[in-house]
């Protein structure tokens, strides 16, 4: 899928917010996606890619010790 990244933002931000994660090989899959996105910013407004996400996101369930 094709979409807009606004500049100033953090790549990993941007798939946080996007997909849910950011983990390193989503991080690895982006960027051989975008070989134009150079570096860890968006220098200005830019069309990427997004990959896939590779599992669903990490939910936490509170345990508790009494019921």
């Amino acid at each position: 899928m094709k979409i807009k990244a606004p500049g100033g933002e953090l790549v990993t931000d941007f798939l946080f917010k996007q997909l849910g994660q950011d983990d390193d090989a989503l991080e690895a899959a982006f960027y051989r996606l975008n070989p134009h996105v150079r570096g860890e910013l968006f220098n200005a407004e830019t069309y990427v890619v997004l990959p896939e996400a590779t599992r669903a996101p990490n939910v936490k369930k509170v345990t508790r010790s009494w019921d």
